[in-house]
């Protein structure tokens, strides 16, 4: 029987991280092992689709704030989705639960990537090209750095009540967040 495991970041098993990160590098992860300890921060939760022991698929939330006119958003930012057996519909058994949290929660999820098409199958929105609405702040220093022309992703979401998708797509301005851990742009 399929089942879905919530798991805080802190709770994960040696075992679970090996193999998301042996998924991951499979995957196109540019062979860059994640220690998931370390690069994710607290109240960051992982999602897993399980039969039995086995993986099937897995993804995160990780909590990002995102300032937008002035006015922060704490949203949760959707991270590392990938099934370790695909076609066979465990991907959308993760979204449609990561989907049920975010609704039961209230909140926001938004993340990037190049397979829009799968997600929304799965009952995420889309907004193509939507990572160029959005820059890394640091907040030591006032640098900005923003996606190369080509990799700025389109956008999955998630609408939760703080309505900011709504809002940013209303107008044209940038969102800006910051992500000490991140070395390079990641949409």
């Amino acid at each position: 029987m399929v089942k879905t495991i919530i798991k805080s970041v802190n709770r994960l098993t040696r075992a679970e991280k090996i193999l998301m990160n042996k998924i991951r590098v499979r995957e196109g992860g540019k062979g860059i092992k994640k220690d998931f300890s370390k690069d994710y921060p607290a109240g960051t939760i992982f999602f897993f689709v399980k039969e039995k022991d086995k993986i099937l698929s897995f993804g995160g939330l990780e909590p990002i704030k995102i300032n937008y006119l002035g006015k922060d958003y704490n949203i949760l930012g959707i991270c590392n989705i990938f099934s370790v057996e695909k076609g066979k519909g465990y991907g959308g058994i993760l979204i449609k639960e990561m989907i049920k949290y975010l609704k039961n929660k209230g909140k926001t999820g938004l993340g990037f990537t190049g397979a829009t098409e799968f997600f929304k199958k799965t009952g995420l929105k889309t907004e193509k090209l939507f990572g160029k609405r959005f820059a890394l702040k640091n907040p030591k220093t006032g640098e900005l750095r923003f996606a190369e022309k080509g990799e700025e992703g389109d956008g999955i979401y998630y609408e939760g009540k703080d309505k900011l998708i709504s809002r940013m797509l209303k107008t044209k301005s940038l969102g800006y967040y910051w992500l000490p851990r991140i070395k390079e742009l990641h949409f």
